[in-house]
C-alpha cells in the first residue's frame, strides 16, 4: 500500500516534531462575499456583478499563463473554476486597454464603464488574495491602475 503523498519515512532516531504533518487545507474565497464586494464597489445590481466577475476571470485567464492561473485557481470559489478554466492554452500577452476591452465585449457593457468594473473586481480579488500579488507582478506595470 503506498503512502500519502504528504507522508515521509522518517529514521527512528529523528524527534516527532520533525515529522512533517498533513498540509493545511486551502481557504477558497467565499463567493458570496466577493459578490457582495464588487457590487458595493462597483455599485452594480448582483446580476451585473456576476456577469463582470465572471467576464473579468475569463479574460485574466486569456492574458496569463497556465502555471499562474493554477495557483490561483486553488483560493478562487467553485463558482468561479469553469471562468478560469476557459481561457487559453496559451498567455495572449494584450495589454490593459484591451483587456478591458475583452471585458466589456463579454458583459455588454462600454469599455468606460468596464474600466470600473474590472478595478472592483481585481480589486477586490487582490484585497482577499496573497495570490494576486504574483499576477501583478506577471502583467506590466499599466495593469497597476486595474488593481488599485
Amino acid at each position: 500500500m503506498e503512502s500519502p503523498r504528504w507522508f515521509v519515512r522518517v529514521d527512528s532516531g529523528q524527534s516527532r516534531a520533525a515529522w512533517p504533518t498533513k498540509p493545511e487545507a486551502v481557504r477558497r474565497v467565499d463567493y458570496a462575499e466577493l459578490l457582495q464586494q464588487v457590487q458595493a464597489a462597483a455599485a452594480l445590481d448582483r446580476a451585473t456583478s456576476e456577469r463582470v466577475i465572471r467576464a473579468t476571470m475569463v479574460t485574466l485567464a486569456e492574458r496569463m499563463s497556465h502555471d499562474d492561473l493554477v495557483r490561483l485557481g486553488v483560493r478562487l470559489p467553485d463558482e468561479l473554476q469553469a471562468a478560469v478554466r476557459g481561457g487559453s492554452a496559451a498567455c495572449q500577452p494584450f495589454g490593459a486597454e484591451e483587456f478591458v476591452f475583452r471585458v466589456a465585449e463579454r458583459v455588454g457593457t462600454q469599455p468606460d464603464a468596464a474600466w470600473t468594473h474590472v478595478r472592483a473586481v481585481l480589486g477586490t480579488l487582490e484585497r482577499n488574495m496573497a495570490e494576486m500579488e504574483t499576477v501583478r507582478q506577471r502583467l506590466p506595470r499599466e495593469f497597476d491602475a486595474l488593481m488599485a
